[in-house]
């Protein structure tokens, strides 16, 4: 019998939610929450989108990528990009907003899909003393993409 609830596999949106149960820890009042806690339902959860109803992925990574630059380099707030990136992701995009800084300029832009509702971009940015590569990865989630990994690729020189 074949199974019609397979789902491809997807980067958690949201922690599991996780209770402290040894004796002894006492709990604390955080105002700034750290999990979703009682306000995660499953029906609200993120849902996985066919690629028929995304957006068309070429031109919607040239958009992202160009606006990902610009807040690489300062040029633009990292807020306008928030929508679109998981989290994490988002945190990680943060801590590289000086990566970029001064002039630099796109040279490549390499889309591959494995699996539908699925992207995995590599990026090449020319700063003019070197040459950076970065991978994206982008999920359909609830109609639009999601990019749920930002890395600087590393030299092993």
């Amino acid at each position: 019998m074949i199974s019609t609830n397979w789902q491809e596999p997807m980067l958690p949106l949201y922690p599991p939610r996780q209770r402290c149960s040894e004796p002894g820890i006492k709990r604390r009042l955080f105002l700034i929450p750290s999990n979703f806690g009682e306000l995660y339902e499953n029906d609200f959860a993120p849902v996985p989108t066919p690629q028929s109803e995304l957006p068309e992925i070429r031109q919607w990574v040239k958009h992202f990528v160009l606006r990902m630059v610009e807040i690489m380099s300062m040029r633009r707030s990292p807020q306008q990009l928030a929508r679109w990136c998981h989290r994490t992701t988002f945190n990680r995009l943060l801590s590289m907003t000086k990566l970029l800084e001064g002039g630099c300029r796109i040279r490549r832009v390499h889309i591959r899909q494995p699996l539908e509702s699925l992207a995995e971009v590599i990026v090449t940015v020319d700063t003019g003393s070197r040459i950076i590569a970065l991978v994206l990865r982008f999920e359909g989630v609830d109609r639009r993409w999601l990019c749920t990994v930002i890395e600087p690729l590393r030299s092993t020189q």
